[in-house]
């Protein structure tokens, strides 16, 4: 074989200068956009000032929708006009006239249209917003925040009649927040991400109107929800003092309960998402900004940014993100996702991180994710984020919000003396396999590949992933060559299977088996497939070197008919933002993609592929090695497949060949399952499972072993 393919990052760091440079323009270009959605009421609110909206799925309507999107890129353009006239280039057709009008009647329109002023009713008749306990609408805070940005980069060409408006809005906001409970709870639906919004409003508010009688109030609200965002059990017991306007107060007295589980991970949509994962520093980190919002210079007031504001962010990042973070700066999704895929909307978390507390690696990792956006935004004509946004300009206004949210951090607080971490320090110090416990999450970082596997128990989700690191000299837009993907419960690396009258779908057939050995770890486990016709059980071993390796053993639990195979399968990206035209060599049951990723399935098995689809706004073909669409009629206790897929990362289509002809099938009693596969560095391992209990004995050439039924042998070998 040839010599291990040698794995380096491509990306370059960009200096801060030019990383806000590029931010300004990529928001200039995002203007085109805006304009065209841009839509001017057709009458003025009840003072006569004119307003307008910007169009989503509910124009100026009174739900999040409506609200949040109008709010988002209003607050935008305004920040283009304070700070973007002297830094950035409009689009030919654009003016920043047009920007100002955009920023001021969107504005004029997102506070006339709240309950607490109701100077215009919205499109549906209502007015938006939460004035107090008993008239609350979830999220309003979310919206009221961006609002408040907005005015904050027009305040000094605002009337005292519309500054009033302002007032009025985030008092009626704030006071929700102050007669209100402090929620808590992190089974299925976290409400850390909740508590990171009401943390903004308070605090725009006390940036906002510092001297209000109210103020203190607001101050002191703002901390109590700002420690129960990430909030964790141990804050319970914690007697660690906080500084708060003077006064020492003690973490446990402001704790009302945990919103996250004891390894510091959270769910939330009823499993655990990476994206709401890491959101709560990203708010946390506006509520810094914008409690400078009366500091008449460029340095914040370090007074303004109390320590409990970021509670628990650096344990989040050290536990739990930095073990998933992919050398592109994307965090890789066990569970896959329920929005757009390679948004890369941790940004300004990692901003927060690297600005208020000089974290190195998230330095390195904002700086490329950074540069995907960049990239991703030039895949359209018209400067929109990306191609099929899953809820339309609600996406982009999102987008568009963390994008202003990085720039602002690094005005504030500049990163130009820090030197961030390389990749490959960060990589070996994050290589080790780790179990997430409270999510049953698995992952390793090899010199490779990164790899994991969930089990989530809330939302059923048996899936993988695999994602490359970059070959010296690929491009950045290559690095998501697989997509997250999960469906019918499964997706990457297990499939499903098709059986006739019988749902497709998977439910735990027993609890999984993890087991971890340095950079390596094996998962061992049982589904009941298909209205649990068929018994499924796998073992997976992500070895130390190159090669993930997938062996099964399915069983019929009753009479069944199987009509389509999809195993041994791994969803490509086919997009703009990634790559169109990728080369797929096939060689028997083995598929080389873009020298990139290879997947070697059982031989006799068939070479599947979908039809390019949309994968959450990311087109995507299914690719499985272990395929077919013949009917097969099974009775009870049959032996439907004893089937093996190996995975290979960054080697070539002659290099994956010769691996393939290599692999060998273990001769083993009934009920086991055992294979040897050779790695590109000319290292071998052996992988070797008891699923069934026929016998708890296999004599290999390589010795006899005595296994209990669900467990296996995963080493390397002579």
């Amino acid at each position: 074989f040839s010599a291990a393919f040698k794995l380096v990052s491509a990306f370059t760091f960009v200096p801060e200068s030019a990383m806000q440079d590029s931010l300004m323009q990529m928001l200039a270009r995002f203007t085109t956009y805006m304009a065209a959605q841009f839509q001017p009421c057709q009458e003025p609110n009840s003072e006569g000032e004119a307003c307008g909206c910007f169009r989503s799925n509910s124009t100026m309507r009174s739900n999040e929708d409506g609200v949040r999107t109008n709010a988002d890129m209003g607050m935008v353009c305004a920040f283009l006009y304070k700070y973007g006239r002297e830094k950035a280039v409009l689009p030919d057709s654009i003016t920043w006239d047009m920007v100002e009008q955009m920023a001021r009647q969107s504005l004029v329109f997102a506070y006339s249209t709240h309950k607490a002023n109701r100077l215009k009713p919205c499109a549906d008749g209502r007015y938006w917003g939460s004035t107090g306990r008993r008239d609350r609408v979830w999220e309003s805070s979310l919206w009221a925040m961006s609002v408040a940005f907005q005015a904050w980069f027009l305040w000094d060409s605002l009337t005292d009649s519309q500054r009033n408006c302002v007032y009025r809005l985030l008092k009626a906001e704030c006071q929700y927040e102050l007669e209100r409970d402090i929620p808590t709870g992190f089974r299925g639906d976290t409400k850390a991400e909740e508590n990171g919004w009401e943390t903004d409003v308070l605090a725009a508010a006390t940036g906002l109107f510092p001297n209000d009688e109210l103020a203190p109030q607001w101050r002191q609200r703002m901390v109590e929800f700002a420690v129960n965002s990430y909030s964790h059990p141990s804050d319970a017991t914690d007697t660690t003092l906080l500084i708060l306007g003077g006064q020492q107060q003690r973490v446990c007295d402001l704790y009302r309960g945990a919103n996250l589980y004891p390894d510091y991970t959270l769910q939330n949509h009823d499993y655990f998402h990476t994206s709401y994962q890491n959101v709560v520093i990203q708010e946390l980190g506006e509520a810094a900004i914008i409690l400078n919002a009366h500091n008449t210079h460029n340095t914040p007031n370090t007074h303004l940014l109390p320590q409990s504001l970021l509670h628990h962010c650096r344990e989040v990042c050290d536990s739990v993100l930095w073990w998933l973070a992919l050398n592109d700066g994307e965090l890789a999704m066990p569970n896959g996702n329920d929005w757009s895929l390679f948004l890369y909307d941790q940004l300004t978390s990692y901003s927060t991180m690297a600005c208020l507390l000089r974290d190195a690696d998230a330095l390195m990792l904002e700086n490329r994710a950074f540069q995907m956006i960049r990239h991703r935004q030039t895949t359209t004509p018209d400067g929109s984020w990306l191609l099929r946004s899953d809820i339309g300009p609600r996406r982009m206004g999102v987008q568009a919000h963390r994008v202003m949210m990085t720039w602002l951090m690094h005005h504030l607080w500049s990163t130009s003396g820090m030197q961030p971490s390389t990749w490959q320090d960060f990589r070996r110090r994050h290589a080790k396999a780790l179990v997430l416990p409270c999510q049953k999450v698995v992952r390793a970082s090899t010199a490779s590949r990164f790899s994991c596997f969930s089990w989530s128990e809330g939302l059923h989700s048996y899936t993988g992933y695999v994602a490359p690191h970059l070959a010296d000299g690929m491009l950045p837009e290559e690095s998501n060559i697989v997509v997250p993907f999960k469906a019918f419960n499964t997706g990457n690396i297990l499939g499903w299977y098709e059986v006739e009258g019988k749902a497709t779908n998977a439910v735990p057939g027993g609890d999984p088996l993890f087991t971890t050995d340095g950079e390596a770890w094996t998962l061992t486990a049982s589904l009941l497939c298909n209205d649990s016709a068929l018994d499924h059980r796998f073992t997976i071993y992500s070895t130390p070197g190159n090669a993930l390796i997938y062996i099964n053993n399915v069983r019929a639990r009753e009479n069944a008919t199987i009509i389509g195979e999809h195993g041994g399968l791994m969803a490509v990206s086919m997009d703009p933002a990634t790559r169109t035209g990728r080369r797929f060599a096939h060689w028997q049951n083995t598929v080389c993609i873009d020298n990139m990723l290879s997947l070697v399935g059982t031989p006799g098995k068939a070479i599947t592929s979908s039809s390019i689809s949309n994968v959450n706004s990311i087109l995507t073909t299914l690719i499985a090695v272990n395929g077919g669409n013949e009917r097969r009629s099974l009775h009870e206790g049959d032996l439907v497949d004893n089937c093996y897929m190996v995975v290979y990362t960054g080697i070539g289509e002659a290099d994956t060949r010769r691996l393939a002809q290599a692999i060998t099938q273990i001769e083993a009693p009934e009920g086991w399952h055992g294979i040897v596969v050779p790695d590109i560095d000319g290292r071998r391992y052996l992988l070797l499972s008891h699923f069934f209990g026929i016998t708890g004995t296999c004599t290999t050439s390589f010795g006899t072993f005595t296994l209990p039924q669900g467990q296996c042998i995963a080493a390397e070998i002579p």
